[in-house]
């Protein structure tokens, strides 16, 4: 801190440096100094600033209302700033009002200047001395400091610095809630709100369409409201309008026929299939002309005819001669070919010929779905070439700092799905675009719920309960009976329940509807192994390069052996068997909502009767795993390992070589439970290292006739495990989408202590130095350099770490690690530590790096205030490196701060350049492909990361897929080799990340499956009725048959309803019904193609006694 006193003319002798915290007066006559007096205001200004700048943050109002903006007419907005107390370098002032107009439109900053003077008796002769008949009577006195703050903002012209407090967008200003990045309360009220609510809408923030404004773009009206993004608080007093362009995908469609049914020459509309149409490049007509064409000069010639595009000649004819074809004349390349050598008109004579022949159009007009065309001939077909506007459904999300940002998803013919929101945005609104007009927007922020209304819920809860409970005694005698004893049964195909179990049958019954099976194949990719990202080059974007002295890393000699690393292959076991009767549930997979992915497979006990339970698999399955160790030393055994706390022996185990690696297998020991398991490894000499595993499954019993078999599930996806680091590397990634904070996301393990291993944790029981930082942007960070001062053992390694703070204070989550052998050290050089991939680190969030090591003379740069820089020989007067500190500790758990001093050090970030990388996943050859799941887990750190998972078939079409999309194709694909590669897009700063987890589920649609009902009694009925809801488009067919087994009769449509949307209700009737027969089913027979579905629903069958 400077002091504010300190001037020509006027002394003050403060210096933070010195460490001196009070002016002490000895019990002797001494002379009073005026810097002395000045020491002691300025003492007493530095203790409060520390304090108060760990709570408040310059530019942070501490007490006022909030300004009024309101637009004007001529394209500006009127800001009314009122008086304000504000906090500024330690000191609150007092702000009076201002007016200020800025322009509507852009971005601007409004805040305040602070303006500085000194006042001495010639301004003020009230400051002269005022006790008459003293000697002080009249002469001067001490002078005052004056310091003035008013509003300002960035488009006027000033001397002095702008201190931003309002950020102004297009006339709105963002938030209130500013200049608080800084602050240590706030930090810790954000980290609370985070980890306990996530991000979410208080009140307001709704988002509506307003349509496409002068510049074709889209405009959207955010509603004020306040928001927790991040857990910070956004609020915000006015609407904000947001506009972004539009910019869908296209899709070609070439021939497309319809055909012309207006007299010939005429004009017609048609509307085609695809829209909304972006441009027409070709329409392809036949027209119909008669054409005088003049023979030869000798028989057998050729006679061309003005359009050699003729498609069919219609009539040749020669005044009242007609001749016919082949006896007379061919069409041959638009020539009129005489060779066949019947009658023809006399050389030199002309005839007539009435033909069609092609012609490429443009439409007389295009509108969003349909285009006008004239002149095409009754009866023919037209043929459209034109390219359409994929459907895509993006989204609007917050930032922390209120910033609203537009993320686009991935384009589909069908069942577009909304893009992955990164964690640290709010999720707003989805935009489904219907391109060139106003979009539907969902309503999709999570939105807090008031305690009244969750009590209202749980009393909602506590009687829906009741009521079920009442329903079941209703109905707990028909359950156990066939479900129709009065003659009435119903399906609503929600499930496998209501069908006749006890009868082999194949259609899928889901979801409210009865359809095709799906059988599913997963396809992987063994040689996708690593985490992929963009190619980066390092660049260095803080340095700290001043130099006095150095700093033990292990002063207080804690020699525990440095944890090493731990890497496990396969990490994740999501096991794949399948042999189903019933087909629904691997067939949902394909059909599931949105939401809801293929992630693994679920082990069925099925037995065919009436009732299923589904719970989750108990245990692990056992398998083999190989694991890879580094960081132990030279020669060093592995001595005991442990599976979740179960010793394990590993097989075919080799002592460490020369770099401390040691490979090897082990079996998973059996009764182990599934979930994320820590794997412990323990070397003879004491070095420790540690990995994690996942395992997940579904079992679903079905009670009598036992049949074993395996389906697929569509729970959360199993998080995929990063094992590059010593801890539990795991990346949070759910459902496929990206919640994950960084790629080398570490948990430090907590787990009670074994009695037969040891404690392992992630730097515990070591004596750390650490070094805090801030970005202001979010970055990917490779690695830190650091420069060694000192060197103890060579056989002792440097390990860091970069982990999150909290109150300032590193914390025990470790984001990344790099181990940096003591072999490469050289004192007085700079070392790099290089973590395995990029970890990204959020923009205004403090973080820090840790380095260990178990070595006691291991040591560190620094630089202090008030010793001599090695480099400059100057004594270093301010703070080294001003956004952050240096702390120490002799257990990684209690820090000391080091205010005066910081490590030497740089910190590395990569730069992605290109922006895009397609990487190659591998090749797979489909059996008889008709859906496709595409699984892939995903990190996106920013919303301009984005990888799409690119199928490409030897015939140059490539499938575009998100990594959790469904697709539904229309023919089958098969005996064909389908090259799978990613897509991945950046920026120069943000990379997405792959995960080696990628899947191809490959779904196979049936071609016909059947469907059996219950029984219900049909004693003394002379009819049976049977009604569903069905969608047939053309190319599928649905057959109903009513009777009994041995006994049935296929029955026609009876009756027709169309229900819109192509849905029709159909009603069939078996009249008549033998008397033999003293129950009744219907036995449904579905049939259809990967283009035409068949999908029945809400089945009713009827017996009645009136014919």
């Amino acid at each position: 801190m400077s002091s504010i006193i300190k001037r020509p003319g006027f002394s003050d002798r403060f210096d933070r440096a010195r460490k001196q915290f009070a002016v002490a007066f000895a019990d002797e006559p001494r002379f009073l100094q005026s810097s002395e007096l000045n020491e002691l205001q300025s003492l007493s200004d530095d203790k409060l600033r520390r304090v108060s700048d760990y709570i408040l943050q310059d530019g942070r109002i501490v007490d006022g209302p909030d300004p009024v903006v309101t637009p004007l007419e001529d394209g500006t907005i009127r800001v009314d700033l009122p008086a304000v107390s504000i906090y500024i370098a330690g000191l609150v002032h007092d702000v009076p009002a201002r007016t200020i107009v800025l322009s509507a439109t852009g971005s601007h900053a409004i805040g305040v200047r602070r303006s500085e003077a000194l006042v001495t008796d010639v301004e003020e002769p009230e400051l002269k001395g005022d006790i008459t008949g003293t000697e002080a009577y009249m002469e001067p006195g001490a002078a005052r400091v004056s310091m003035s703050v008013e509003w300002g903002h960035s488009v006027e012209l000033s001397d002095l610095p702008l201190i931003a407090v309002y950020a102004v967008q297009d006339g709105t200003i963002i938030t209130t809630e500013t200049n608080i990045d800084y602050s240590e309360i706030y930090k810790a009220i954000e980290n609370y709100s985070r980890e306990s609510n996530g991000s979410f809408v208080n009140s307001g923030c709704s988002v509506t369409a307003l349509g496409i404004d002068g510049e074709e773009k889209q405009v959207f009206s955010i509603a004020e409201g306040v928001a927790y993004v991040n857990g910070r608080r956004v609020p915000r007093a006015q609407s904000l309008r947001f506009a972004i362009a539009e910019e869908p995908d296209l899709r070609a469609i070439s021939a497309e026929p319809h055909a012309f049914t207006t007299a010939s020459g005429g004009t017609q509309d048609f509307t085609l299939s695809k829209s909304p149409i972006a441009a027409v490049q070709r329409v392809t007509i036949i027209k119909e002309v008669t054409e005088n064409v003049l023979h030869g000069a000798f028989s057998g010639v050729s006679d061309p005819l003005q359009h050699p595009s003729a498609e069919r000649i219609i009539e040749v004819k020669a005044g009242s001669t007609v001749y016919t074809s082949p006896a007379s004349w061919l069409l041959s390349q638009g020539e009129i070919d005489w060779s066949p050598g019947g009658a023809e008109p006399a050389p030199g004579t002309s005839y007539t010929v009435k033909y069609r022949y092609y012609e490429n159009i443009d439409p007389d007009q295009v509108t969003r779905d349909s285009i006008k065309v004239t002149g095409a001939a009754q009866g023919t077909n037209i043929l459209v070439d034109y390219t359409y506007k994929l459907p895509r459904i993006d989204v609007i999300a917050m930032e922390p700092t209120g910033q609203l940002v537009y993320i686009k998803g991935t384009s589909a013919t069908s069942r577009a799905r909304p893009p992955v929101v990164p964690g640290n945005r709010l999720e707003l609104a989805r935009v489904v675009n219907k391109w060139g007009v106003a979009p539907d927007v969902i309503q999709s922020a999570v939105r807090n719920i008031p305690y009244s209304e969750l009590t209202d819920l749980k009393e909602m809860v506590i009687d829906l309960f009741d009521l079920v409970a009442q329903e079941r005694l209703k109905t707990d005698a028909s359950s156990r009976e066939v479900a129709a004893k009065r003659g009435v049964f119903v399906d609503p195909f929600l499930d496998d329940d209501m069908r006749d179990q006890g009868i082999a049958q194949t259609a899928a019954s889901f979801g409210g509807k009865l359809r095709l099976p799906i059988h599913a194949r997963v396809h992987e990719f063994p040689a996708l192994t690593d985490i992929e990202h963009l190619v980066f080059t390092e660049e260095v974007i803080i340095s700290q390069l001043r130099e006095s002295g150095s700093m033990k890393i292990n002063p207080y000699q804690t020699f525990t052996p440095m944890p090493g690393r731990a890497s496990l292959e396969p990490s994740t076991d999501i096991w794949t068997e399948t042999e189903t009767v019933w087909t629904s549930p691997e067939t949902q997979s394909f059909e599931a909502a949105d939401g809801e992915y293929i992630t693994g497979i679920s082990l069925e006990q099925r037995i065919e009767t009436v009732r299923t339970t589904t719970r989750a698999a108990e245990f692990v399955r056992a398998r083999a795993v190989n694991f890879r160790l580094e960081g132990f030393i030279e020669g060093e055994l592995l001595e005991k390992m442990w599976f979740d706390d179960v010793e394990v022996v590993p097989a075919g185990i080799l002592p460490a070589d020369e770099t401390g690696v040691i490979t090897g297998t082990f079996t998973i020991p059996a009764g182990v439970p599934t979930g994320t398991k820590t794997v412990y490894f323990q070397g003879s000499v004491g070095t420790v290292a540690a990995g994690s595993y996942v395992g997940r499954g579904t079992i679903t019993v079905e009670e009598q006739r036992l049949a074993s078999s395996l389906s697929t599930t569509t729970e959360v996806m199993p998080q995929p495990i990063n094992q590059t680091t010593v801890i539990n590397n795991i990346t949070n990634v759910t459902n496929n989408t990206t919640n994950v904070t960084q790629v080398n996301n570490v948990t430090p393990v907590t787990s009670t202590r074994s009695p037969t291993r040891p404690e392992f944790g992630s730097g515990g029981d070591h004596d750390p130095l650490a070094q805090t930082f801030t970005l202001t942007r979010g970055r990917c960070i490779a690695g830190v350099r650091l420069k060694c001062a000192a060197i103890g053992a060579r056989s002792n390694a440097i390990f860091l770490q970069i982990r999150t703070t909290d109150v300032g204070l590193p914390t025990s989550t470790v984001l990344a690690e790099a181990f940096v052998s003591g072999a490469e050290l050289q004192e007085g050089a700079f070392f790099t530590a290089r973590f395995r991939y990029p970890v990204y680190l959020e923009p205004a969030r403090e973080y820090c790096f840790v380095a260990l090591t178990d070595d006691g003379d291991h040591a560190l740069a620094i630089a202090q205030i008030g010793k001599i820089d090695v480099a400059t020989n100057e004594i270093i007067t301010g703070q080294p490196f001003t956004v952050g500190v240096l702390l120490s500790s002799s257990n990684a758990s209690t820090w000391t701060v080091h205010n005066d001093a910081d490590l030497v050090f740089q910190l590395i970030a990569c730069r992605f350049e290109p922006s895009e990388r397609t990487v190659t996943i591998g090749t797979f050859q489909p059996t008889k492909m008709s859906d496709i799941i595409v699984s892939a887990g995903v990190e996106y750190p920013s919303p301009v990361a984005d990888i799409e998972i690119l199928l490409k078939r030897p015939n140059g079409q490539v499938i575009r897929s998100s990594p959790s999309q469904t697709h539904r194709l229309d023919e089958y694909i098969q005996n064909e080799t389908i090259e799978v590669s990613a897509l991945l897009r950046g920026t120069a700063e943000v990379t997405p990340f792959l995960f080696p987890t990628v899947q191809i589920i490959e779904g196979e649609l049936q071609p016909t499956a059947d469907y059996v009902t219950r029984a219900v009694t049909a004693t003394d009925a002379d009819k049976v009725m049977t009604t569903f809801d069905a969608l047939l488009p053309t190319g599928s067919s649905v057959k109903v048959e009513i009777g009994v087994p041995g006994n049935y009769a296929v029955v026609n449509v009876f009756s027709a309803t169309q229900l819109g949307d192509g849905l029709v209700e159909q009603t069939y009737v078996r009249a008549a019904y033998p008397a033999a027969n003293l129950d009744a089913r219907t036995r449904i027979t579905l049939t259809g193609t990967p283009a035409a579905r068949p999908e029945l629903s809400s089945l009713r069958m009827i017996t009645s006694k009136v014919a």
